[in-house]
């Protein structure tokens, strides 16, 4: 059993993120505050789930609708440049997050067990399924959902998003690494412990902060993964 202090702290990260989940949920279904790209509304609540109060600040200044408006009433931009490569990282932290638990789940339900079997196979299908969920962001955003659309999405996830996403699964795999061997080592994590999904909270936050230079250098480039 891990101790009771790490457990209580690992469920109380989780309720925080739930709670943040629930406050961005409210005022995107109840109070009507849609985005105008479907996908963002996904984006923006695994952001909050893993980040927590501080992601529903970020979502507030700069995720909401009115945040996408070109000008506040007294005409300064409402949108600078750091709110631009926010979103650009936020939209690879829920590809990589959804990518973790999706992946972590299903070896889990497989009876992978990383104390046997390998870190390295799961890392092999969090990233792939990263990849994955970013391809199919790209592919039902699109106009049309035609099998050539498959190739296109493709094509700019590698394009414009696939530096960002290696960079934050890095430190999201780094992070797990001593997670597992130092700073949690016994029991050994898994998906059926709260402390798991707790040390991936932290794992994620860590790719976010990592992938922010990444993001702002693609922008710099004039590569965008958020709609203009």
């Amino acid at each position: 059993m891990q101790p009771t202090w790490l457990l209580a702290l690992s469920w109380a990260s989780l309720a925080v993120g739930v709670v943040s989940f629930a406050i961005v949920l409210a005022d995107t279904y109840l109070r009507g505050h849609r985005q105008p790209v479907k996908v963002m509304e996904i984006v923006w609540l695994v952001t909050v789930l893993y980040v927590g109060p501080a992601a529903v600040r970020l979502y507030w200044n700069w995720g909401r609708p009115q945040a996408l408006e070109p000008r506040r009433r007294d005409d300064k931009p409402r949108r600078p440049h750091r709110g631009v490569i926010l979103t650009q990282v936020s939209r690879c932290g829920a590809h990589c997050a959804l990518g973790f638990i999706v992946a972590e789940v299903a070896l889990y339900a497989l009876r992978f067990d990383p104390a046997r079997n390998g870190l390295w196979i799961a890392y092999v299908g969090d990233y792939l399924a990263a990849v994955t969920i970013a391809v199919l962001f790209r592919f039902f955003e699109g106009p049309a959902r035609r099998v050539a659309q498959i190739w296109r999405a493709l094509t700019a996830v590698v394009k414009a998003e696939l530096l960002t996403i290696t960079v934050f699964e890095s430190a999201l795999f780094a992070w797990l690494t001593l997670a597992h061997h130092m700073v949690f080592p016994e029991p050994p994590l898994r998906p059926d412990s709260p402390t798991f999904w707790f040390a991936g909270q932290i794992g994620l936050i860590a790719g976010f902060v990592t992938a922010w230079p990444a993001a702002s250098w693609q922008v710099g480039r004039g590569l965008r993964v958020g709609p203009r």
